[in-house]
C-alpha cells in the first residue's frame, strides 16, 4: 500500500488490480493530451486503450464537464484528468479563476492565502471532473537567468517559501477532492538553459542541495504531497558526471535519481508523472521506441502526453522483450489506481457545483492579493506617480513583448480600458519604433512602458530584436518626468534595463494584474509588495583560460 487508504478505498484498489490484465496495467500509466480527440473519437479510443490518466484541454466549463463524462462512462476503470492549475483553475475558459503566478502570491504576504488559493483550485476543478493538478511549483528561483521558472516560483529562500507551498498543498488536498503534482525534480531554476530546448541541469553540489533542494523536496513529502512531477533536469554531481553534464541523464530517464533519490532516500511513496513526453530535453536521450518505457522502467508511474496508440505498443513490446518488467508495471500501476482511490473516484469523478457566492469570494480574495503584491522595483524619483487627471490628460501605453514565438500573447488591453474608464485619453502601441517613442515624448503627459518579459513567453528572459530596439537613442531621456515602467511578469527587468528611472512588478499579465498596475499608477493603492527574490546584479566571473 502506498497511499493512506481506508478499508472501502483498499478493497477497491485491491479488486481493480486484480481484475486488469498486464496489458491493461501498461495502459493505466499512458497519460495523452485530450486537445487530439473529438467525443467519438474519445468513445473509440478509451473504449480500446482503458488509460490511466487525460491531460484537460482548455475548455468552457459545459465543454469540460461534458468530454471528461463521457470518458469516464466508457471507460473500466475511473479516469484521473489531470491540469496545470499553477494560479487557479485558468484551464476552464468561461468560468475559470486566475490568481496572480505564485511569486506574486509570495510578495502579497496575505496570511493564508495559499491555502485558500488551494481550496478554490479543488474545489472549482473537481466541479468540472478534474482531480489531479501538476502543482505547486516548488523550484527555488536561484538564477535570476533561469527561463523556466521565474514568476512561477515562490521565491530563493527555503525557509519562506516551504510554508507557502505546505499551505498550498493542504488546501489543495483537504477533503480528498485533489491530487497534487509538486514540480519540478529534482529541482529547477538553477541553469540558465531550458528543458524544453534541451536537458537542463542543477548544478549544485549534492552537499548543497541537500541543503537547498533536499530540504524543500523533504517538506513536500512530510506535507504529504500525492505525487511528484520529474522534470527533464540532470543532478550531475549526486549521477556521478563530474564535468561531463552534457550527457547526464535528465530526472525522468534516471534510475538514480528517481528510484534511488527521490524513493529510497527522500523516501517518497506516491505517484511519480514525467513532465511534458515532446520536450526536447526527453526526446533527444534515446530513440522514440525507447522512451516511455525507459521513463517506466527508471521510476516513473505515468508518461505525461503519451500516445495511446504508439507507445502502449512501444511498452508491450519492451515488457516481451524483458527490457520493462513486469515488477515495475505492477507497482506503477498499483501507485495509479491507489491514488485514485485516495480521491475517491470509484465512488464519483466528479465534485458538487460551487455556489455563486464561493466565486464572489474567490474573486475577492484574487483581487487582493494581486493589489498586495504590487511591487516598487526602484521608486518614482521624479514623482510621475500618482496621475493626476487634469495635467494627465493624454496617455500613450505600450506594450513590449517577443512575439515572434509566444506561447500566450498577452497586449495589456485590460490597462487601456482601465484608464480610459478612469476618463484619460489612451492610445496604445505594440513594439513601437525608437522614432514613434521619441516622437511621443512630444505628444503624451505620460507615457507607460509595460514589459511582458516572463518565463515561457519566449523561452528567454529578454527583449531582444524590435521590441528592444524601442530604446535605441534613449527617448526616455527627453523627458523622463513622463515615463513609467512596468514589469508584468519578471522581477529581474533592472538588470537588463538600469536606465529605468523607476520600476513596479506586478507578477503576471492576467486581467487582475494590470487592474492592480492601473489602480497603483492612479494612487488607488499603495504598493506593498514585498520581493521573494534578491535583485539580479551584474558579477565578475572567473574565467578559467
Amino acid at each position: 500500500m502506498y497511499f493512506p487508504l481506508n478499508e472501502k478505498q483498499q478493497s477497491w484498489a485491491d479488486s481493480v488490480l486484480d481484475s486488469l490484465t498486464m496489458e491493461e496495467k501498461v495502459l493505466q500509466l499512458i497519460h495523452p493530451y485530450d486537445h487530439r480527440y473529438s467525443e467519438s473519437e474519445w468513445i473509440e479510443l478509451i473504449e480500446k486503450y482503458p488509460l490511466g490518466s487525460v491531460f484537460a484541454t482548455r475548455r468552457d466549463l459545459a465543454d469540460m464537464k461534458k468530454i471528461n463524462s463521457v470518458i469516464q462512462k466508457h471507460s473500466k476503470v475511473p479516469v484521473l484528468i489531470s491540469a496545470d492549475m499553477e494560479n487557479g483553475t485558468n484551464f476552464i475558459k468561461d468560468t475559470g479563476l486566475e490568481f496572480p503566478a505564485q511569486m506574486g502570491l509570495a510578495a502579497s504576504g496575505i496570511k493564508n492565502a495559499a491555502y485558500q488559493m488551494g481550496r478554490i483550485t479543488a474545489r472549482m476543478s473537481r466541479a468540472a471532473g478534474v482531480h489531479w493538478t501538476f502543482s505547486p511549483v516548488i523550484d527555488l528561483n536561484l538564477n535570476p537567468e533561469n527561463p523556466v521558472t521565474n514568476i512561477r516560483s515562490l521565491g530563493d529562500d527555503p525557509d519562506k517559501t516551504i510554508p507557502m507551498f505546505e499551505d498550498i498543498i493542504r488546501g489543495l488536498q483537504e477533503d480528498d477532492l485533489m491530487a497534487a503534482a509538486c514540480k519540478h525534480f529534482p529541482g529547477d531554476g538553477v541553469d540558465d538553459r531550458d528543458q524544453h530546448m534541451l536537458v537542463s541541469a542543477n548544478l549544485l553540489p549534492f552537499d548543497q542541495w541537500m541543503e537547498l533542494y533536499g530540504r524543500v523536496w523533504k517538506a513536500a513529502i512530510k506535507a504529504g504531497t500525492r505525487s511528484v512531477m520529474c522534470g527533464h533536469i540532470a543532478l550531475p554531481d549526486y549521477q556521478g558526471m563530474g564535468d561531463d553534464i552534457d550527457h547526464a541523464l535528465p530526472a525522468t530517464l534516471s534510475k538514480k535519481l528517481m528510484t534511488d533519490l527521490l524513493r529510497n532516500e527522500l523516501g517518497f511513496q506516491g505517484v511519480i508523472v514525467s513532465d511534458a513526453y515532446p520536450m526536447i530535453g526527453f526526446t533527444c536521450m534515446f530513440p522514440e521506441h525507447e522512451l516511455a518505457w525507459r521513463n517506466i522502467e527508471a521510476g516513473s508511474d505515468s508518461v505525461l502526453f503519451s500516445e495511446p496508440e504508439r507507445d502502449f505498443k512501444f511498452m508491450m513490446d519492451a515488457l516481451k522483450a524483458g527490457k520493462l518488467s513486469e515488477e515495475r508495471v505492477e507497482t506503477a500501476a498499483r501507485r495509479i489506481i491507489e491514488m485514485k482511490a485516495s480521491l475517491n473516484l470509484f465512488e464519483d469523478a466528479f465534485g458538487p457545483d460551487p455556489e455563486k457566492e464561493e466565486y464572489d469570494k474567490a474573486r475577492s480574495l484574487i483581487s487582493e492579493i494581486s493589489e498586495k503584491s504590487v511591487t516598487i522595483l526602484r521608486p518614482c524619483g521624479l514623482k510621475q506617480l500618482p496621475l493626476n487627471k487634469e495635467k494627465d490628460k493624454k496617455i500613450l501605453t505600450v506594450s513590449l513583448i517577443r512575439n515572434d514565438n509566444a506561447i500566450r500573447f498577452v497586449d495589456l488591453e485590460e490597462v487601456d480600458h482601465e484608464l480610459r474608464q478612469r476618463g484619460f485619453i489612451v492610445d496604445h502601441m505594440t513594439n513601437p519604433s525608437d522614432k514613434q517613442l521619441r516622437d511621443a515624448t512630444k505628444i503624451y503627459d505620460k507615457i507607460f512602458i509595460n514589459l511582458t518579459v516572463c518565463n515561457h513567453a519566449s523561452l528567454q528572459l529578454r527583449l531582444s530584436g524590435r521590441p528592444a530596439s524601442a530604446f535605441w537613442h534613449s527617448f526616455f531621456m527627453e523627458a523622463p518626468e513622463k515615463i513609467i515602467y512596468t514589469s508584468f511578469g519578471s522581477p529581474y527587468v533592472l538588470y537588463d534595463h538600469p536606465y529605468f528611472e523607476n520600476c513596479t512588478c506586478v507578477y503576471g499579465t492576467y486581467p487582475v494584474c494590470q487592474r492592480s498596475a492601473v489602480r497603483y499608477w492612479c494612487g488607488e493603492i499603495e504598493a506593498d509588495g514585498v520581493l521573494p527574490v534578491r535583485p539580479h546584479k551584474p558579477q565578475v566571473k572567473r574565467w578559467d583560460i
